[in-house]
């Protein structure tokens, strides 16, 4: 009877923890999933017959938390330094570029809609996707990096890139309605990539 009692026991307690498991990874991957840092993930470079073209895209850099405070009207930028470095064996590097480049995403409760401005474009995207607003934050498209003639055939480059998000200025009495701002603070590690022409 003891023994029958233990394998009882024993397997409800395997079934139970077998149902926990499930669970237990769900939490976990979701868990991980927000733990992730931002980072430059993807970075390639590319040429007209004008321009060398920059395309990047910054992955896990929103939080509910921001998103949140962009439908509440709090405007969120993405800064991204950018510098193009002459790579010179034995020598100092020489930097031929900096830029600082700003992305801008804000929201219209009225229309519902949110909106992208750019630094490197002329006119802001609108969208009522929330998914494409973030795209378009986190991505650089197509930027217009250096001229193409300007660049010396077989010679080694490096570009550098990291992404910030910039702390936007509040009234102190906002800070105290909306604490989580505070936490809206991150910059990735600078990305490098070498090339030649």
């Amino acid at each position: 009877m003891i023994h029958i009692l233990r394998a009882t026991f024993f397997f409800l307690f395997i079934s139970f923890i077998s149902a926990l498991f499930p669970a237990f990874y769900a939490f976990s991957s979701l868990q991980a999933e927000k733990d992730k840092e931002p980072v430059i993930d993807e970075v390639v470079i590319s040429t007209t017959n004008d321009y060398v073209l920059l395309f990047a895209t910054v992955s896990h850099c929103f939080t509910d938390e921001m998103l949140e405070g962009v439908r509440n009207g709090i405007p969120l930028t993405f800064r991204f330094d950018i510098r193009l470095n002459r790579i010179q064996r034995n020598w100092f590097d020489a930097k031929l570029i900096e830029h600082k480049i700003n992305h801008t995403l804000s929201y219209n409760p009225i229309k519902e809609e949110y909106q992208v401005a750019f630094a490197e474009k002329k006119q802001p995207e609108v969208t009522r996707s929330l998914k494409e607003a973030k795209e378009m934050m986190a991505n650089i498209d197509g930027l217009r990096l250096y001229p193409l003639n300007n660049i010396r055939v077989s010679t080694p480059y490096a570009l550098k890139i990291k992404a910030t998000l910039v702390e936007n200025t509040f009234p102190f009495s906002m800070h105290s309605i909306i604490p989580f701002t505070s936490l809206w603070n991150f910059e990735t590690d600078w990305r490098t990539v070498e090339f030649s022409y």
